[in-house]
Order: C-alpha cells, then structure tokens, then sequence
C-alpha cells in the first residue's frame, strides 16, 4: 500500500523560509510526504485440520455400514442358496415316496372293501382306508408341488430363472 499527499511547500520548509510557499495547483498536488507498507497476508483457520479429521471418520462410519449391508445381502443370499438346494433335495425324496405310499393306501382299501363286501370287516375300517388313501394322494400332490416351489426358490436364490423355465 502506498499513501501520499501535497503540501503545496516544501521538505524543508521553517518560519524563516516562508517565502518559498507555492500557490500553484502542480506544486500543491505533487507527492512530498508519502507511507508505504508492504506486507503479506496469511489466513489459516486453525479448526480445518480437526473438521476433516472428523469428516474422514465419518466418512470410514459409512462405508464400514455399507460393507457391512452388502456382507449381510451375500450371506442372505448364499444362505438362501443353501436352503433351496436342501428343499430340492427333501421335496424329491418325498415326491419318489409318494407313489410308494399311495399304492399301499390303494392296497389297504382295495383289501378292506374286499374284506368288508365278505362281512370279515365293518364299514369304520373301510372309511379309514379311503381316509388313508385320500391323504396319500394328497400327499402326492403336495409333494409334486414343493419339487417345483424348492426350483422356483432355487431360480431365485441364483437370479437365474432358467434352472426354472428349463424344468417346464
């Protein structure tokens, strides 16, 4: 910064010398006495270190949480996994079974018809077999069933529909 003012009189000037006083416009605007500083600036806030240091941290908060979902998403998934392929494997045992015990449940009832249009059984024993029977071909069809919900479940788990439509 530079600062400076006219006078209009000069460096020397005293009381003896107050003839050499100037009226004229150039002499009273030139620069006789004149400042200057010269300096340089330098702002720092002192509280920046300790805003970034938290935002970091927070920062390392967020994706820790965000690993963390993503960790918990695979094991659900890989855990689904596991669990369609032991439904695969259940449902089909129960579906190979099935026609094991709907043959027996066929057999029972043909046998206790048979037994009760001879008077050797009552009509209690008859309506049993076909109680039996019923539940057996029922249990068929659910057992048909779940094998295509445990492939439905395993299409899902994989997010490949095609272990499924290939199954049609």
């Amino acid at each position: 910064m530079i600062q400076g003012r006219g006078s209009g009189f000069d460096y020397n000037y005293g009381p003896q010398t107050a003839y050499e006083f100037s009226k004229t416009y150039a002499d009273g605007v030139g620069i006789t006495r004149s400042n200057y500083l010269v300096g340089v600036g330098f702002t720092w806030n002192l509280t920046t270190p300790l805003r970034v240091h938290e935002q970091v941290a927070a920062q390392q908060f967020i994706s820790r949480g965000l690993k963390d979902e993503y960790d918990l998403a695979n094991q659900n998934i890989t855990d689904q996994l596991v669990l369609s392929d032991q439904k695969i494997k259940n449902s089909i045992a129960n579906y190979i079974e099935a026609p094991t015990q709907v043959k027996a449940a066929s057999d029972a009832y043909t046998q206790k018809t048979v037994m009760y249009q001879n008077g050797l059984s009552n009509i209690v024993d008859v309506t049993q077999a076909l109680f039996a029977l019923n539940r057996a071909e029922t249990d068929r069809d659910i057992a048909y069933n779940n094998v295509w919900q445990a492939l439905l479940l395993k299409a899902a788990a994989t997010g490949d529909f095609g272990v499924f439509i290939g199954e049609l």
